[in-house]
């Protein structure tokens, strides 16, 4: 992908973020429920045709993978050198709540790791994207990039970032284990958005034990892993990968570089 592209990846995100908009602001959201019982809206699938299309135009020669769309057979993927994947909206659960905690995740997946990502928020008009290795930069509608700083630690206490319509008995657990070595704060978000308060500082790490697919974790682990944090496997603690056979994610734990870096590894691997 070259650079002068770039921008072309935040129109696409900023059309398809006023979109979601529209749907949000109206009073006609056509929600069904998918085959994995979680909802959808005509605002998914409006956001999913615009990225695919322009995406298509833009980098024809990039297979897209979309929450939204068929998805391909592992047979056929598993040869794909680089692949966009794409969640054209994250948060669907809140979105219907109208809390505002929605966004679009788009990563170009290399191998089995996000080489690039953003994570969009139509409200705020505003995304931050990451090239791994290039650092972390915050971007706006009317095009206004400015790279941010890496924030730093928080020694007070250990704030645990959950999601907020699917708090789960596991992470409930965990957090019960964790409040007997460490102080603590819970924060309950919706969608990518809890991967953006890793970067920007306003949370420790991120915990999952429930059910969550390849597609909304992707440019959060990238971006978590620029500042140096880590995206583990609750399992075995190994790197969370992706373009699996099977596109769900393992429970995991996503933290900054300041729990990586202290005991709170062997902590993990010593209560899981």
């Amino acid at each position: 992908m070259e650079e002068k592209n770039f921008t072309s990846v935040f129109n696409i995100l900023a059309s398809a973020g006023d979109t979601i908009l529209k749907v949000y602001r109206s009073d006609n959201y056509k929600t069904s429920l998918k085959t994995d019982r979680t909802p959808v809206t005509r605002a998914d699938k409006a956001s999913s045709k615009i990225i695919n299309e322009q995406l298509s135009k833009v980098f024809p020669e990039i297979p897209i993978l979309d929450e939204e769309t068929t998805i391909p057979d592992y047979s056929v993927r598993k040869d794909w050198k680089e692949f966009f994947l794409v969640d054209p909206l994250d948060g669907t659960k809140e979105f219907i709540k109208q809390n505002g905690e929605f966004c679009i995740n788009l990563a170009l997946i290399e191998g089995d790791s996000p080489r690039m990502g953003w994570i969009y928020h139509p409200l705020s008009k505003r995304g931050w994207y990451c090239k791994r290795g290039e650092g972390i930069f915050e971007f706006d509608k009317k095009g206004i990039v400015r790279k941010i700083e890496k924030p730093g630690r928080c020694p007070e206490k250990l704030r645990i970032i959950t999601s907020r319509s699917f708090f789960k008995p596991q992470e409930k657990e965990l957090i019960d284990k964790i409040k007997k070595e460490y102080k603590i704060e819970i924060i309950h978000r919706g969608s990518s958005i809890k991967q953006i308060a890793i970067i920007l500082g306003e949370a420790d790490m991120y915990l999952k034990a429930g059910p969550c697919s390849e597609w909304d974790t992707a440019p959060g682990q990238l971006l978590v892993e620029e500042f140096g944090g880590s995206v583990v496997r609750l399992d075995n603690l190994e790197r969370m990968k992706y373009n699996k056979p099977v596109m769900k994610n393992p429970y995991f734990v996503m933290q900054n570089e300041y729990l990586t870096e202290t005991r709170f590894l062997d902590f993990l691997k010593k209560h899981l």
